[in-house]
């Protein structure tokens, strides 16, 4: 009996070339005995509500797009108790997490994954009670660049679109104070930028250590960079990114299962790549191994 497979595309996702591939990407699945249904993402009707309405039906779910169609694919699986295993098909202007599972660039060579890879189990974000991530949610500079870039930017430049915005919006003067509980530590300063992870990399910056980070082992990673005081102090900072070095009073990188934070203010978080809601107050908590993704089987 053929397994059924539910494949969710975003059209407008990166250059759209997922569009060119379809018959190609049916046939892979055809071989394998799979049953193939389409439904493709329109305003009001994007992947959380397909998953919600028809997740249960399937066993497997391929979803073609960039971080931000599979955030909306994880929250759909989280509303629902039978969850199909996870095929992804990274076709957005800059793809994270497509990066730390290894995946492939090639569409068909992602496909043939799905049907011949291995599956893999691993941690997923819940904020503030009632809303996940899959990977990073951050606040601070930069952050709104991600989902701010026009969509033509994105296709033409990929990821230099967001570094030219954000040269464009060096922020000499930015700053959010707030304090952070973890590991029952409290830190209460200015902060340029926070991000909670479960990646080996954001935005192209690695950790280092890599062996150090698992992406199922129940705990986040944690970026903290203070505010700069003065221009002597950006450029120490940015010594410090640039060599990778996470260890230091105002750059720190630390591994909790959950953080959270308390703002004088609303803050602005960006989610997946995606504008998450601006908050005053916002908890972090790791859902242990909460979704199964097919990767490569090496």
């Amino acid at each position: 009996m053929r397994k059924k497979l539910l494949l969710i595309y975003n059209s407008s996702s990166g250059k759209a070339k997922i569009g060119k591939h379809l018959a190609e990407m049916f046939e892979v699945f055809f071989a394998a005995e799979y049953h193939v249904s389409v439904s493709s993402i329109h305003p009001g009707y994007g992947a959380s509500e397909i998953l919600k309405e028809m997740g249960e039906m399937f066993d497997v779910v391929v979803c073609c797009g960039g971080d931000g169609t599979l955030h909306y694919t994880i929250n759909g699986l989280m509303e629902i108790d039978k969850k199909p295993v996870i095929g992804y098909i990274p076709s957005g202007s800059t793809n994270d997490f497509a990066g730390a599972l290894e995946l492939s660039e090639n569409v068909l060579e992602n496909c043939r994954t799905i049907v011949e890879g291995k599956p893999f189990t691993y941690d997923i974000g819940r904020f503030n009670g009632d809303r996940y991530f899959n990977y990073i949610a951050a606040f601070g500079a930069f952050t709104e660049v991600s989902y701010e870039t026009p969509q033509v930017s994105k296709n033409s430049l990929g990821y230099f679109a967001y570094v030219i915005e954000g040269m464009k919006r060096l922020p000499f003067n930015q700053k959010h104070h707030a304090k952070i509980t973890l590991n029952n530590e409290v830190i209460e300063d200015d902060f340029l930028y926070v991000s909670v992870s479960n990646s080996f990399s954001i935005g192209g910056l690695a950790f280092p250590a890599k062996e150090n980070v698992n992406l199922a082992d129940g705990l986040f990673e944690v970026l903290i960079i203070k505010a700069p005081n003065n221009v002597i102090d950006v450029q120490s900072t940015i010594t410090r990114l640039m060599a990778h070095d996470f260890t230091t009073p105002d750059v720190r990188l630390i591994q909790s299962s959950k953080v959270s934070f308390e703002f004088d203010k609303e803050v602005a978080w960006t989610v997946d790549g995606e504008f998450g809601g601006s908050e005053i107050k916002a908890d972090f908590e790791v859902v242990p191994k909460a979704i199964t993704i097919m990767v490569p089987a090496k």
